[in-house]
């Protein structure tokens, strides 16, 4: 009887493994999907640029920015690609980030990681009306801690981006760590 049921049992278990075995792909039938339409909404910021901010919650000599950004088409040009340098007095930082589309979520998406080790990665919206981006993140924050913040971005014109970041210690956005002003302008 005990033979008979581990029998029955190792068929049973032959049987289901063997359906769970994955089929053969046929790369014939994988197609892949146009650029999304959505990702020429990026295409201003592709270029050198300079930039200058102030930080609004800060004093002398760290409450002026300066710094650099470039931005190219990586991937087929499914994703763009930048660097961003800032210093302010005697802190300095670079970063390097990957904006792209998210074709089942339908969203903007991206991520930036610095030289210091502090990843920020967010969603965004784009408001063709007024041309403005609304950037939402999640990072740690140059002081080591977690941060919410918002990028905003409005592009002026082809050679001109006003910015705003507003960043908070907590998701409520009660408590606030700082808030900078600036323009982006074509270096190019």
């Amino acid at each position: 009887m005990i033979a008979r049921n581990v029998l029955y049992l190792g068929a049973v278990c032959g049987l289901f493994v063997a359906g769970c075995a994955a089929p053969t792909v046929d790369f014939a039938k994988i197609n892949r999907p146009d650029r999304p339409d959505e990702l020429k909404a990026y295409d201003v910021f592709v270029g050198s640029w300079t930039w200058e901010a102030e930080m609004l919650n800060a004093e002398a000599p760290h409450n002026k920015w300066t710094g650099t950004a470039s931005w190219r088409w990586t991937l087929d040009d499914r994703c763009l690609h930048g660097t961003i340098s800032g210093a302010s007095g005697d802190t300095k930082y670079d970063s390097a980030g990957i904006w792209s589309w998210h074709p089942k979520n339908k969203k903007y998406i991206w991520w930036m990681f610095n030289n210091w080790g502090y990843p920020e990665q967010g969603s965004a919206s784009y408001n063709e009306a007024d041309k403005t981006w609304t950037m939402p993140y999640t990072s740690v924050g140059l002081d080591g801690t977690t941060s919410y913040g918002v990028h905003t971005l409005k592009v002026v014109d082809n050679d001109m981006l006003e910015w705003r970041l507003d960043e908070w210690a907590d998701m409520a956005h009660w408590f606030k760590k700082l808030e900078m002003t600036g323009t982006y302008k074509r270096a190019e």
